[in-house]
């Protein structure tokens, strides 16, 4: 099968790395063109994915319409803040049949809106093409063939099928799903609890019993915001909601977790993001537009997050916020 890869960050890499390795041709896409040489000259990328060497069916390219020319699926795997963008240069060289996988799992700065309804309203193409992933998976571990599991959804069996069968091995296995909407949400709101367990690792190290009722309130919180903009509750008990959230808010690899963690710690959010190398984690944004969208009420750990990460009133309070939603929620 002929692939694209859109975006050869940490994702985008261990995907295109996926891909080769279940034998698809792949060819990738990077805004950076030093990323673009190191991938196409030295099949490593150093940067986003050190001590991986990509198959010789990975090549990388400048030029998206090369990249997307008769690619028959489609990889979305840049940062959210840079898909409006890309989707605009990209949209006129979509394959007609071309199905495409979202793989990022953030929010549009600009709108707050979801990826999918990015990717129709500057497509103008059918739902049927569109397929979410999500789901527990750490890049840098998949792409040393360690196990993984992910979920993928779309209103289209066709489209599934075909997106399972390009990704799935014996190491990377996928579960299908309809239900894109709930699919969608666990991967964005699970960023948001993550920095929230992060924040628990900076004030307290050792506090496991703390950070498992953390994970229990978040999980029931997930739920209700979710089945409240029209997703199925269940949806979120799975891999795209609570497995995520597992290994998002444990994994020390997490980007969201480890900015938690910094600023439990005392930095603050700038310090925080410039020591991650820069650019605001998916949680950040997402926890933003939630508490838009939600009331306090509906929302405790949000809300009390959200305050932690814009209000230094707030960040004085989360612990006793904390621990009055355990005691009052268990």
């Amino acid at each position: 099968m002929k692939t694209a890869v859109i975006g050869l960050g940490n994702m985008g890499t261990a995907l295109a790395h996926l891909l080769a390795d279940n034998g698809h041709w792949v060819r990738g896409w990077d805004a950076f063109p030093a990323t673009v040489e190191e991938v196409q000259k030295n099949h490593r990328n150093e940067r986003y994915l050190p001590g991986v060497t990509l198959p010789g069916l990975v090549t990388a390219d400048s030029s998206l319409a090369a990249v997307l020319a008769e690619a028959e699926l489609v990889l979305l795997a840049m940062p959210s803040p840079f898909l409006r963008e890309t989707l605009g240069k990209m949209k006129d060289h979509l394959p007609p049949r071309a199905v495409v996988v979202g793989a990022s799992k953030g929010l549009d700065p600009a709108t707050g809106k979801r990826q999918s309804e990015i990717y129709f309203d500057l497509t103008a193409r059918a739902r049927e093409s569109y397929v979410v992933l999500s789901g527990p998976s750490m890049a840098n571990e998949f792409a040393r063939r360690n196990p993984c599991a992910v979920t993928l959804a779309c209103e289209s069996p066709q489209a599934l099928e075909l997106a399972a069968q390009a990704l799935q091995n014996d190491y990377f296995r996928v579960e299908l799903e309809a239900d894109l909407l709930g699919v969608e949400w666990g991967g964005v709101l699970k960023n948001i609890y993550a920095i929230g367990l992060g924040i628990l690792d900076g004030l307290h190290p050792l506090a496991s019993n703390a950070k498992a009722i953390f994970t229990t309130l978040a999980l029931r919180e997930m739920k209700a915001l979710a089945a409240g903009w029209g997703a199925e509750a269940k949806t979120l008990e799975g891999l795209s909601g609570l497995g995520d959230l597992i290994t998002t808010g444990f994994s020390p690899d997490s980007h969201n977790r480890r900015l938690g963690e910094w600023m439990g710690q005392g930095l603050s959010l700038a310090q925080a993001v410039e020591r991650i190398g820069g650019l605001e984690p998916e949680g950040v944004q997402a926890a933003r537009r939630v508490m838009v969208l939600a009331s306090a009420d509906k929302a405790p750990l949000a809300d009390a997050i959200h305050r932690f990460l814009f209000d230094p009133v707030g960040r004085a309070k989360f612990q006793s916020d904390i621990w009055k939603v355990a005691t009052s929620g268990a």
